[in-house]
């Protein structure tokens, strides 16, 4: 038996590496400058101490050295600003936690101090002599079409990227490793190009498969599987840091997300040539506006590579600008292999890229409209980007628009009657002597009629058509909106009683006006008490979604609504189980009124409570007798706000069934703006405009005046024939994704600080080689998987890993431990549970019902046996499988995976009940293939390995099979198969064989 992994996961909140000049620029400078250096700089040096360069820190002031190196504690900075004696500082406040943090850390790693440099100092040269030396880099330099150099084994290669290879290698002594068997390398390929395993059956297949050109339709086959697209596109969808909410401080959901997911799956399937590729997702949308119908949704949906930035803070409107710091950290890494982002403080430290340069692109950021994704105190989207058309977006809502059109001249006919009618049934208002009772209550505030002093209410003479009404109205900042009410009214010297609650609660939406339980019809009435209104017309079940709660309102409000459920329901506020409220609008009452079928005296009882502390005044509130028979009146007000419920609930469905744009999470075209020079990435302190453009290093082309955003001119120039670095940088992961590293080891860093490459002649053999393919990602694959390189062995002679430990000249295949997504879909495959079909929308919670906070953010998980490319990516929270096998961080551009080995890991194998499923569903495929113990073990070792037991995996599984049979005696002989079974099919799972590729 193949041994198992001892593996594990740590789980680590990384703080920056403040030893960088990177975050020394980023975080420790600004804090200094902004803190500290006003009373302890070049102007003023309080205490004889300067706190603006590392040689003054280490001296120090008056009372010694500021810092020691690597000792925060012993460092009086460190002390000051903790303020944990008599040294105080800032002397105005204290340093956030965070700002602590930052300089303990900066100290602890040995108080490091870049030279000095800013984003002012080169603003008035037209190219910074950064840039001028940067010319001489070598992934600056043009692309060189090298031939191809003579070798001494001319048996050896298969192309020409092994003549490069095997001339290093010859240079140097050494020999390429033996080539590997047959099922070692259609498993590498199988993984490599669709991220799953080869069946046993075709295995066996290609092993005896002698024809000459069984590598290539190999090769073949698998480029065109579906698979493919989904394990490349999963490589960029680490580049471009995807996931499925925005990151800020609630962590939104962003549900459109996953149109951009899979357009880039189908791209990689449908080999969308890389130039093109590029182009759409920096300005799809403006390459749509000029091309076929057909493609404009794909335009609008490509990007999404700049839509899903990350988000940050808690009103992400305010921190847009570290948005588009996001956006052009990942496009210069991404498409570029530079860290521009680093220039957003100050030039570049190490490559030709200025702070003019960052600011040229940042405002092209700014001249685009990004969709919004909501945030705590905006909770729903916006700016969503329709995937139609405008023109043929119009043709379709034509008659939808017409339909409503016609229904709304009605309701407006309508409501001028009403308006009239209700002026002549109200007209001279409320007498003081017909005023029952009148009041008010403070926020949070509850009070039964009668209870004011000297306001107890008397008995009220009524007959038919007389109506008593209670009005609530919004006190100076309508404050009590939502306004729980209870009213009764009983018949003096009789049997008639009318509860409020009782009558309508379980049907309000029944009727306005609303009968009684004695067979009384328009008794109830809700109405809009502001002058000329009249009955509320619109019934509204189930507000938001939510069960039992019933509204009438007009508009938003006024309303009276009901939460018919026997428990509480919380919605805005918690609302009490079976209770009538009322909610008057900002500029006037609502009001209940009763209509008396009987002619006597009648009681009124009844209490109004504040049902939403917190607005931070009550309501007033008054109950009135309006006089005499109205039933005429009333009868006439009653058909005509009948028919405009009725147009009402007809305009609800026509609203309901209204065709509805599909949107994409995407940008658009904003307006035209240059951005000025942020001092020091600050950007409440601005400096010189600078005009959009290209790099200075690149060509420095402007964005021409008037033409739009410049999205579509940064398009081209990120693909233009003239930049050297779009195809280097693509074939070099290309090259990655197959031998697992780069011919140039920092594959998102080609700039002065990342590593040269192995072998330029070969890269730029294959980035021109890829130009002239017209950049087909796929034939780079049959390239590279063709090659005798890629048919080597993983294993090296003693003399070769001597002399190339690292495996950097490529004499032998790399070992490798399948990624995150390979382990959780082959155990998917070998359990039989894996569903091929492609990945839609997640199921998020409907956007009316949003209400994430900081302190509730969104973080659900959804389960899925479709492929892990479909699972749901948190941004603050990580999917815990794809963050145990070290799966993409979806916060930052991830050019290559970590590939730990920690005790975690194993603990999953031991204990996770997704495994424990898989495996024992794999133990049942194999208890199936028959009675006997061979038979099974066959079945076995054909899902899980893909190829059939050696004797001595008999002989261990045997053993093993029946030490585990002794522990179970006691149990029924099938259930005693069934565990053993499933322990066998878990180590097996556990393997090292399962879980490395050759």
């Amino acid at each position: 038996m193949t041994r198992w992994l001892a593996l594990a996961y740590v789980i680590v909140v990384a703080a920056p590496a403040l030893g960088s000049d990177e975050e020394f620029e980023r975080s420790v400078r600004p804090l200094l400058v902004e803190r500290c250096q006003k009373c302890h700089g070049a102007g003023k040096s309080s205490g004889g101490l300067r706190l603006d360069s590392r040689e003054a820190i280490l001296k120090g002031g008056d009372t010694g050295p500021a810092a020691v190196e690597g000792k925060p504690d012993e460092s009086l900075i460190v002390q000051a600003i903790e303020q944990r004696d008599e040294l105080r500082m800032p002397p105005k406040g204290k340093l956030e936690a965070r700002e602590i943090a930052v300089l303990r850390r900066w100290i602890e790693k040995g108080a490091a101090w870049p030279s000095p440099g800013g984003a002012t100092e080169h603003t008035k040269a037209k190219e910074t002599v950064a840039a001028t030396a940067g010319r001489d880099w070598w992934s600056f330099q043009p692309l060189r079409d090298a031939t191809p150099p003579a070798v001494k084994d001319e048996a050896w290669p298969r192309d020409e990227i092994d003549r490069f290879l095997l001339a290093k290698l010859e240079s140097r002594g050494l020999k390429p490793a033996p080539e590997a068997d047959r099922r070692t390398w259609i498993r590498r390929a199988t993984y490599d190009l669709t991220g799953l395993p080869p069946s046993a059956e075709e295995v066996d297949a290609f092993a005896r498969d002698d024809a000459p050109d069984a590598f290539a339709r190999l090769v073949d086959r698998l480029l065109a599987s579906p698979a493919y697209g989904e394990r490349w596109g999963r490589h960029w969808l680490d580049l471009v840091r995807y996931a499925d909410t925005a990151g800020e401080n609630s962590d939104h959901p962003t549900p459109h997300s996953w149109r951009y997911r899979n357009w880039v799956i189908d791209a990689f399937n449908r080999d969308v040539p890389y130039d093109e590729f590029v182009r759409l997702q920096v300005a799809g949308d403006l390459v749509a506006a000029g091309g076929p119908p057909e493609k404009h949704a794909e335009g609008i949906v490509a990007t999404g590579f700049l839509a899903i930035a990350r988000r940050f803070g808690h009103d992400i409107d305010k921190d847009v600008h570290l948005t588009h710091e996001d956006v052009i950290d990942t496009m210069g890494r991404t498409f570029l292999g530079l860290s521009i982002a680093c220039a957003r403080c100050h030039d570049h430290k190490y490559d030709p890229i200025s702070a003019r340069d960052y600011y040229a692109l940042s405002g092209i950021l700014q001249s685009t409209r990004f969709s919004f994704p909501g945030c705590e105190p905006k909770p729903l989207p916006r700016d969503l980007v329709p995937m139609m058309p405008a023109e043929a977006w119009a043709r379709t809502i034509r008659p939808h628009r017409e339909a409503l059109e016609a229904i709304d001249a009605e309701l407006k006919r309508i409501a001028d009657q009403v308006a009239a009618e209700s002026r002549r049934l109200f007209a001279g208002g409320v007498s003081e002597a017909d005023v029952a009772a009148r009041g008010s209550i403070p926020d949070g505030g509850s009070r039964a009629f009668g209870d004011a002093p000297g306001a107890k209410i008397e008995a009220v003479e009524v007959e038919p058509g007389t109506m008593l009404r209670l009005s609530v109205a919004p006190l100076g900042n309508h404050g009590a909106d939502s306004t729980r009410v209870e009213l009764e009214i009983a018949e003096a010297n009789g049997p008639g009683r009318w509860d409020l609650v009782a009558d309508v609660l379980d049907d309000l939406l029944a009727g306005n006006p609303h009968a009684d339980r004695l067979g009384h019809q328009a008794v109830w009435w809700f109405l809009d008490g502001r002058p000329g209104r009249g009955p509320l017309p619109e019934p509204v079940r189930e507000l938001g979604g939510n069960k039992g709660l019933h509204v009438w309102r007009d508009g938003d409000t006024p309303s009276v609504f009901a939460n018919a459920r026997p428990t509480e329901l919380p919605v805005w506020t918690k609302l009490p189980p079976r209770s009538v409220f009322v909610h008057p609008a900002p500029d006037g009452p609502v009001a209940v009124g009763w209509v008396s079928p009987i002619r006597g005296r009648v009681t009124i009882k009844g209490r109004i409570v504040d049902a939403h502390p917190g607005g931070p005044d009550g309501v007033a509130w008054s109950i009135d007798r309006l006089e005499g028979d109205r039933r005429d009146a009333l009868n006439r007000l009653a058909g005509l706000n009948a028919r405009r419920t009725e147009l009402a609930r007809r305009r609800a469905e026509l609203e309901a069934k209204a065709p509805r744009p599909e949107l994409a999470y995407a940008v658009a075209e904003g307006t035209e703006t240059d951005s000025p020079i942020h001092l020091r990435g600050d950007p409440e302190k601005r400096g010189p405009v600078v005009p959009r453009r290209w790099l200075e290093v690149l060509g420095g082309q402007a964005v021409p005046q008037g033409k739009g955003s410049g999205r579509r001119e940064l398009a081209g120039w990120l693909t233009s024939p003239t930049n050297p670095l779009a195809a280097r940088v693509m074939v070099n992961r290309i090259w990655q994704g197959h031998f697992g590293r780069g011919l140039v080891a920092t594959p998102s860093d080609f700039g002065t600080r990342g590593m040269p490459p192995t072998h330029p002649e070969l890269l730029d053999w294959l980035a021109s080689r890829f130009i002239k393919d017209g950049w087909s990602v796929k034939a780079m694959h049959r390239r590279i998987l063709l090659s005798a390189a890629y048919r080597q062995a993983s294993t090296g002679d003693a003399h070769a890993l001597e002399l190339d430990p690292d495996n950097a000249l490529r004499g032998r295949f790399g070992r490798r431990r399948l990624d995150a997504e390979e382990i959780r879909d082959s155990l998917l495959i070998a359990g039989g549970s894996l569903d091929p079909t492609p990945g839609g929308p997640h199921p998020f919670p409907p956007e009316s019902s949003w209400s994430f906070t900081q302190h509730n953010p969104f973080q659900a998980f959804y389960e899925t046996d479709r492929r892990s490319v479909y699972l749901v990516s948190l941004r603050n929270r990580r999917q815990p499988f794809l963050g145990l096998f070290d799966g993409a961080d979806p916060n930052a551009t991830t050019p290559e995976r970590q590939e730990t080995t920690v005790p975690t890991q194993a603990l999953f194998f031991l204990n996770d009940p997704f495994f424990h499923r898989q495996a024992g569903r794999l133990a049942g495929r194999a208890i199936a293939a028959g009675p006997g113990e061979s038979a099974r073990l066959d079945e076995l070792y054909r899902l899980a390995l893909q190829r059939a037991p050696r004797g001595s995996d008999r002989a261990t599984a045997a053993a093993f099979l029946a030490r585990y049979a002794a522990e179970l005696a006691g149990f029924p002989p099938a259930e005693a198969t069934r565990q053993a079974w499933s322990a066998l099919a878990r180590a097996v799972l556990a393997s090292n064989e399962f879980l490395y590729q050759d």
